[in-house]
């Protein structure tokens, strides 16, 4: 178990993660906001945990953490019912000894919303709002199959080149929030 790189939690057995979890490491706790696009047609609704699950698992590839498995949130503002379910993944992590915390946003939302940031340390990792193609570029990166090409307004901006540059952006960005904790 001693790689050099992240591990998502639920690839290991229940061995394999106490062993893990008794060095120390740092355990983010994805969440993703599966909001509709709303002016993208072009794009299938699981837009949002594709391109989630692609930023998490190059954290996974790059850093030495432990992620566990995605908190998708399918409203359109933070309720109870959220902060609960976060509240109780965060608790159970910490029963189980976790001391070094983080929750990843992953995605169009604000996780800070949920109202944890003074206790867990919250990183915004999917810039969606920088660029108005983000989706769609990361899409073509990640899955291109299944964007729906006769759909996708003629924009110069829309490759998945670009989507490629903006996850890698997203990652690096993660990486220097993440040497703090």
């Amino acid at each position: 178990m001693n790689t050099p790189h992240g591990v998502w939690l639920d690839d290991l057995t229940w061995e394999e993660a106490a062993s893990r979890l008794a060095n120390d490491p740092v355990v983010l706790v994805p969440v993703v906001w599966s909001r509709p696009v709303r002016t993208a047609a072009h794009l299938p609704m699981k837009s949002a945990t594709a391109i989630a699950r692609a930023l998490a698992q190059k954290l996974v590839e790059d850093l030495p953490v432990v992620m566990t498995p995605l908190l998708v949130w399918e409203g359109d503002t933070v309720s109870e019912g959220f902060r609960h379910i976060l509240r109780e993944r965060l608790d159970g992590l910490r029963a189980r000894g976790v001391r070094r915390l983080a929750i990843v946003d992953l995605g169009e939302g604000d996780a800070r919303e949920a109202g944890l940031a003074a206790e867990v340390p919250v990183l915004s990792v999917c810039n969606s709002a920088a660029a108005p193609d983000y989706a769609t570029c990361c899409m073509l990166a990640i899955d291109p199959r299944s964007v729906r090409m006769q759909l996708l307004p003629n924009s110069p901006r829309v490759q998945a080149f670009a989507g490629e540059r903006m996850m890698a952006a997203d990652v690096e960005a993660a990486r220097a929030l993440l040497k703090s904790l």
